[in-house]
């Protein structure tokens, strides 16, 4: 499950990393999602945040639960009293992963919303931080770019002149 501009990105990522994976996007009329709801089970079957909450009982309806359910952009199930919440904690999974660069934006209670689908009642908002980071601890991976460096292509700056129009030249002398 991901934002809906996203399901292209891990479309080809799917494509490029595991090619023998089956691929079926949830997408198009009710009709058709709803038969893909019920019987697309092998492979990946990827959907989007807004279509899953939309289809949130055809979803949760599955006969056989799902081995693997993984959520990209985490932070979008965050508020724990959110239709987005509700319907990505209702599918029937086996197991579930959350993957998010920004597990808490505001505040505690992000991270609690995120852990309610990673692990239920592991986390509570009134956690200190010592116990809160020693109860995700093995939850998180956490890599920083100094870690990856080494793992990352090289940075490309190329110079390029342009050509602006009247419009945008206007507003960058007004600037």
């Amino acid at each position: 499950i991901c934002p809906m501009p996203l399901v292209t990105n891990w479309r080809r990522e799917f494509a490029q990393w595991g090619p023998e994976l089956p691929v079926t996007v949830v997408e198009g009329r009710q009709s058709y999602r709803e038969w893909l709801w019920r019987h697309a089970t092998e492979g990946i079957l990827l959907a989007n945040y807004e279509l899953l909450v939309r289809d949130r009982e055809l979803a949760a309806a599955a006969e056989e639960p799902f081995d693997l359910e993984v959520i990209g952009e985490a932070q979008r199930i965050k508020n724990r009293s959110s239709a987005t919440n509700a319907a990505v904690c209702g599918l029937p999974r086996r197991r579930r992963w959350a993957l998010t660069g920004t597990p808490i934006e505001n505040s505690v209670d992000d991270l609690v919303g995120i852990f309610d689908f990673v692990s239920p009642g592991r986390v509570h908002p009134s956690m200190r931080l010592p116990a809160l980071r020693s109860a995700v601890g093995d939850h998180v991976l956490r890599r920083t770019k100094d870690q990856v460096l080494t793992e990352l292509p090289p940075k490309l700056m190329r110079d390029e002149e342009i050509t602006l129009s009247a419009e945008p030249r206007a507003a960058s002398q007004l600037a």
